[in-house]
């Protein structure tokens, strides 16, 4: 009897023992499931970009998008998963403030670089995202203008037209500091139909944008394009965010960076503005030179990654 109590006993004891050792790998187990969903489920690093348009016809962050996309793909080995989300629809105006405050986490923002930025609690990327191509502006105009500008032979000539430019462009201090007249706007739409009009004389955009503007404008009577002159400065355009988001800004130019060396940012670049630039015509164009007093505080080594057009 007693060798059988001990003989259960024993029995017993080795039952227990293959249950905590049951429950001991269960546990193991259920922390390495959990270890891996973990790992698949990582948090993204969020963005919030500018994408909805101020209006049906409004493409311009449809490539600043399509590159901030790129550098986050490129990237993703060293710094993970990302997710990008859309923040409400905003002018130029409402953007810096976004910018300023950091209203949203990684808050991104193309702006053409002007020093007095530097004062502003934001910091940029100093990688020029459309490679410098809006720094030469060709301009919407009106059938009566568009004659007259083909006859100016000399930049005093050219000071005699006015300009049209949204409110808080860098554009305009860069004309009104060369000695052109702007009048500035608030809306985006607006000066399309404005320069029609003859409410001024020409609104000037980068070559990346006019082919675009013109087959969504077209439609508004007495509006065309200028074919005679091209207007440069140097214009860098950095995608900016808020000073708190250093590892985000840090890791879009990185990919920045990448996307260079590998060719696909030029890729994206030409796929979104090669038709444009081919539309513009340089060769048939007379390009007046404006300096840009808002560079004062940048460095040049933009300019190394700037496209440059065959002049006439």
């Amino acid at each position: 009897m007693v060798l059988f109590v001990k003989a259960f006993g024993a029995m017993n004891s080795l039952k227990k023992h293959r249950q905590i050792a049951l429950l001991r790998r269960a546990i193991g187990f259920t922390a390495l499931l959990l270890l891996i969903i973990t790992v698949r489920a990582a948090p993204s690093q969020v963005f919030y970009v500018r994408a909805a348009p101020e209006s049906a016809t409004d493409l311009r962050y449809e490539y600043d998008n399509a590159v901030l996309k790129l550098t986050l793909k490129k990237t993703e080995n060293d710094y993970g998963p990302w997710q990008i989300e859309i923040a409400p629809t905003m002018n130029f105006a409402r953007t810096v403030h976004t910018l300023k405050t950091g209203k949203y986490e990684n808050f991104i923002a193309k702006l053409s670089y002007e020093d007095r930025f530097n004062d502003w609690d934001v910091i940029f990327a100093p990688f020029p995202i459309d490679l410098g191509i809006v720094s030469y502006r060709v301009c919407f105009t009106s059938q009566e203008t568009k004659e007259r500008l083909r006859r100016s032979n000399t930049l005093a000539q050219l000071k005699s037209f006015t300009h049209g430019q949204g409110d808080g462009w860098s554009d305009i201090g860069v004309l009104r500091q060369n000695g052109f007249e702007v009048t500035e706007v608030t809306s985006y739409e607006s000066l399309f139909k404005m320069v029609a009009a003859n409410r001024f004389d020409l609104f000037c955009r980068g070559t990346n944008e006019l082919l675009d503007e013109y087959q969504s404008h077209r439609d508004i009577e007495n509006l065309t394009y200028d074919t005679s002159i091209a207007i440069h400065y140097p214009l860098p355009r950095f995608f900016y965010t808020h000073s708190s988001n250093t590892a985000a800004l840090e890791r879009i130019y990185r990919g920045l960076q990448r996307a260079h060396d590998d060719g696909s940012l030029i890729a994206l670049w030409q796929d979104h503005y090669g038709a444009s630039i081919d539309f513009v015509k340089f060769h048939e164009r007379t390009i007046y030179t404006l300096t840009n007093p808002n560079l004062q505080r940048l460095s040049d080594d933009y300019r190394q990654y700037f496209y440059t057009p065959v002049g006439p």
